[in-house]
């Protein structure tokens, strides 16, 4: 009888374990950047901390394929979790020294377009956890930049593009 309990037990551990992946908060992301509520500059302005429920001192961007140890050096102290799957990205927050949170989302499904602002490229401050945000559409292909509000006349000319009427009907695919 143990036994019979035990193997799907440990299926169901295996399954559920496999991604520490803070999906509420991904949900939470995805919702408010695909809202579109763009103000008068054309972008919208999302306040990351207040979608978050942890106290996180510095967020970190990463992409496939970057492992463990590209994680490790970035962040400063080992990361114990893993590399980056294929086709995703990884927002990983950092709170005295330990990972307190993550979020993992395959870009192909939600093509959030993480960019760098100036000298501290893919490392963000609480203090700048402002972000802008808008709908970019290139040919068929829709993107959603996702920068610090500091940096945003980095992308001016993507902001004024915008997204013409009829165009950007899918994800982005690379």
């Amino acid at each position: 009888m143990t036994r019979n309990l035990l193997l799907p037990l440990a299926i169901l551990f295996f399954l559920t374990g496999c991604s520490d992946s803070n999906d509420a908060l991904l949900e939470k992301l995805q919702a408010a950047v695909e809202r579109e509520e763009l103000g008068a500059d054309g972008y919208q302005v999302i306040a990351l901390d207040s979608l978050t429920d942890f106290e996180w001192e510095t967020m970190y961007f990463f992409q496939a394929p970057e492992d463990e140890k590209a994680i490790s050096d970035a962040i400063g102290f080992k990361w114990k979790g893993a590399a980056v799957p294929e086709l995703n990205r990884r927002l990983l927050f950092v709170n005295n020294g330990e990972v307190v949170s993550f979020v993992d989302y395959d870009y192909t499904e939600f093509p959030l377009f993480v960019y760098g602002c100036n000298t501290d490229r893919w490392v963000y401050p609480r203090s700048r956890s402002r972000f802008a945000t808008f709908k970019y559409c290139s040919g068929d292909e829709t993107t959603y930049p996702f920068i610090p509000v500091e940096c945003i006349d980095n992308l001016r000319e993507m902001v004024e593009a915008g997204c013409p009427e009829g165009e950007g009907a899918t994800a982005a695919a690379n």
